[in-house]
């Protein structure tokens, strides 16, 4: 039996899925690539993907490669039931996927706009700033929303569960995320505690630590 393997890459939306995977608990072969070098357009990996895009889940004994955030989200839930990922009753697990597909096109037309508007432009710098200047208030907003939910939620997750789940490592991502952008984010407190709780999470933190330690 081969193991399945994660592509991702560190300092982007590939960093969530890594954290998920070891949260999962999971025997996984973590394969690091380099989005600078270009190595995600590669002959291999577009072979393995051919969106071009990390992360990825490639499960090579089935044949399969599973891509996009929320649907890797829940195979390594289905895969590792005991992880608490996602909740295992029908209703929290529709929540939570609710709360992942949320986090998902937030990031898609918010952050990602955001940090790539000069692409987006055409290479306007002025039209790049102003676009980026709106995407960042967008992403304010954004956590905004999260915050006040989070206010709602006595455990401090936002599915309301004892452990962290798969949408409290995604909301803390995109926390990060605005702080990168410049946002300001000091009085979201409830979310800057989840921020703190999931990177507390021992498999969690190791997983970071490797991400730092690749650069």
């Amino acid at each position: 039996m081969t193991k399945p393997i994660l592509w991702t890459s560190t300092r982007t939306s590939g960093s969530i899925v890594h954290q998920m995977a070891a949260a999962s608990g999971l025997d996984l072969d973590i394969r690091f690539i380099s989005l600078r070098k270009g190595e995600h357009r590669t002959p291999e990996f577009l072979a393995v993907n051919p969106k071009g895009e990390v992360a990825a889940i490639q499960v090579p004994d089935a044949g399969v490669t599973i891509t996009e955030i929320p649907a890797m989200a829940l195979w390594l839930a289905e895969a590792a039931p005991e992880s608490g990922l996602l909740p295992k009753d029908p209703l929290g697990r529709a929540k939570g996927m609710e709360w992942l597909c949320w986090c998902h096109f937030r990031m898609a037309n918010t952050f990602t706009i955001a940090f790539q508007a000069k692409r987006f432009t055409g290479g306007d710098e002025a039209a790049a700033a102003a676009l980026k200047a709106t995407a960042a208030t967008r992403a304010r907003e954004a956590l905004e929303f999260a915050e006040a939910q989070l206010v709602k939620q006595a455990s401090g997750t936002v599915l309301g569960t004892a452990q962290v789940t798969a949408p409290d490592i995604f909301l803390a991502a995109l926390l990060a995320f605005g702080g990168f952008l410049g946002v300001a984010t000091d009085d979201l407190t409830h979310l800057k505690a989840l921020g703190a709780k999931v990177a507390a999470v021992p498999a969690i933190a190791a997983a970071l630590a490797r991400e730092q330690e690749i650069g």
